[in-house]
């Protein structure tokens, strides 16, 4: 079922969603890493691909580039990725269902798991923004971005959900099999590790406190030795935990201006909460919020058991926990929703088959079919929008593709795998770029820095980084424009804005190469589907004139 489900949202991503683009942020770059590492070890450059696999996301770029093995070199190819959270989320649900209702009631909460947006986010995306006329790439569509946020939140449910369900009998197995999944979600992404393990260790901690007994205590020693000992080789041998560390230092102190959000207090409150209809469904989520608020009634009255306790409590963690930080990322998001629907699916499974387990089994027929009705409309519905999908929408997305292949083919003319290009904003630039120009060993052009600390970088500075590459990259337009449809914050845009002026002064050493338009292109943030005030741009290509080449060193760090 999951194969089923991510081949088909492969497809309609490929129409209108992530595919039809260049790969963007922050997918692109994991995709990167595990490019790389195929194309070494192709060619049996083993230690040379071990480090790149020791990317920011070890486990992610590990299982991307497995599939590279599996299903081939290419964009699409890397995507089939999401075939790993989508399968272990739908055996989760399965096997929590399972142990309340039936088989039946628990395959069809496995599919309507499979259908919900935050696992077939291309289909669900197509069909909604045609009905209702209202577009949202980055909240609707990008919720299929090849970022390991999905798999981890997958990971960190079922390490709390393996205690959970053996609560009453306690199993050393369980302890051991918890802190595996535990540890394979601090590997999958370490910079939101901190929030999954105070989870988990929240979950042993009330493990303990309703047992409060020697054996229990054992075991919550035993399962936080083998998290260690899984962790240890990535954290200390392999540098992970400083590098992790430094990131996140960078992202929330020397780089925040470029990454944290500029929401206010009553926002902040219910950022996420307001995403959850995005990520569970504009049908589900009517269901699920005043189910789930009917379920902890019901919780308090003691009507529930306490692995749904643990759920509830997941899922009020993990909102406190994302409201708090000053950075916002709508896929963030899915730690609450993800956490809502498990906690939604147990408690009401437990609390009907309980009270009326005779109409549950006699109204099992009839839910399978409402369930594949369901599945077929949402299906059918997503076939006729790609089919009567506005062209200016289409045609949007064909120009960021044709832009980006086209401009890769000029840079790689130009710029060998020694030298550099400087960062201009784009669909997924300029890692998009870097990825199309990959040689068979995964080496390819550097760009100058794309992040900027105003307190220790002056533009002068900026501008002598960037004059060591060979090719510039600019904007014809104010970058101010191209921050409409690609993320240019606003701390670099005097940055950018200077290189593009100083790149056309006749003593800067370069001349225009070659110019590509983008026109009626249609923004990431909400507009009506088709209906929009397009933003029209220029793209330049610049190379540094051969004279320039010779005085100028093409000395700079990667980025």
């Amino acid at each position: 079922m999951a194969a089923i489900a991510v081949a088909i949202d492969t497809y309609f991503s490929a129409q209108e969603g992530y595919l039809a683009q260049p790969p963007n942020y922050e997918g692109i770059g994991y995709i990167q890493f595990a490019r790389t590492a195929y194309l070494l070890l192709r060619h049996l450059h083993v230690k040379s691909a071990l480090i790149e696999l020791n990317s920011i996301a070890p486990l992610w770029t590990y299982l991307q580039t497995l599939q590279y093995f599996i299903v081939g070199d290419g964009t699409w190819q890397a995507f089939t990725v999401r075939f790993w959270p989508v399968a272990l989320l739908l055996i989760l649900v399965y096997w929590v269902v399972r142990a309340r209702a039936s088989r039946a009631v628990a395959i069809a909460a496995m599919v309507l798991t499979a259908l919900l947006p935050a696992v077939s986010a291309s289909v669900r995306a197509s069909s909604w923004e045609f009905l209702s006329g209202q577009a949202n790439y980055a909240e609707n569509w990008g919720l299929d971005d090849l970022r390991p946020d999905f798999l981890a939140v997958v990971l960190t449910l079922w390490s709390i959900a393996a205690l959970a369900e053996h609560h009453r009998a306690p199993r050393r197995s369980a302890y051991i099999v918890s802190s595996a999944f535990a540890a394979a979600a601090v590997l999958t992404k370490p910079s939101t590790a901190t929030f999954g393990l105070v989870a988990w260790a929240l979950a042993l901690g009330v493990m303990w406190f309703w047992r409060r007994d020697a054996a229990t205590l054992r075991m919550t020693a035993l399962a936080v030795g083998v998290l260690v000992v899984l962790l240890i080789p990535w954290a200390v041998a392999g540098g992970g935990l400083v590098a992790t560390i430094s990131r996140l230092y960078e992202a929330a102190v020397t780089y925040s201006t470029a990454y944290s959000s500029s929401v206010r207090f009553p926002e902040k409150l219910t950022y996420y909460l307001v995403r959850i209809p995005n990520q569970l469904g504009q049908v589900e989520a009517p269901f699920v919020i005043f189910g789930s608020l009917v379920l902890v009634v019901m919780m308090l009255r003691r009507h529930l058991d306490r692995a749904e306790v643990m759920y509830a409590g997941m899922a009020a963690y993990f909102y406190l926990a994302f409201t708090a930080p000053a950075n916002k990322d709508p896929n963030i998001g899915e730690y609450v929703s993800l956490s809502l629907w498990i906690f939604f699916l147990a408690g009401a499974t437990r609390l009907l088959t309980a009270r009326w387990p005779a109409r549950v089994r006699r109204a099992t027929p009839a839910l399978l079919g409402v369930v594949g009705v369901y599945v077929l409309l949402a299906y059918s519905l997503g076939m006729v929008a790609l089919a009567y999908w506005p062209d200016r929408e289409r045609a949007s997305n064909q120009q960021l593709q044709a832009v980006t292949v086209d401009l890769a083919r000029e840079i790689g003319r130009h710029v060998g795998n020694d030298d550099c290009f400087t960062y201009a904003p784009g669909p997924g630039w300029p890692a998009s770029i870097q990825y199309l120009l990959m040689d068979s060993n995964g080496a390819a052009p550097f760009n100058n820095p794309i992040d900027v600390d105003p307190t220790t970088t002056t533009i002068a500075d900026y501008i002598l980084i960037a004059r060591r590459c060979s090719a510039a990259i600019v904007y014809k337009d104010d970058i101010a424009r191209v921050a409409q449809v690609f993320f240019a914050p606003a701390v670099r845009q005097p940055y950018l804005q200077a290189l593009a002026d100083w790149v056309r002064s006749p003593d800067s050493g370069y001349t225009l190469d070659r110019s590509w338009s983008l026109s009626n292109l249609a923004s990431p943030l909400p507009h009506r589907l088709g209906r929009y005030q397009g933003v029209s741009l220029t793209v330049e290509l610049y190379l540094r004139s051969p004279t320039q080449n010779a005085t100028v060193g093409s000395t700079g760090a990667r980025t």
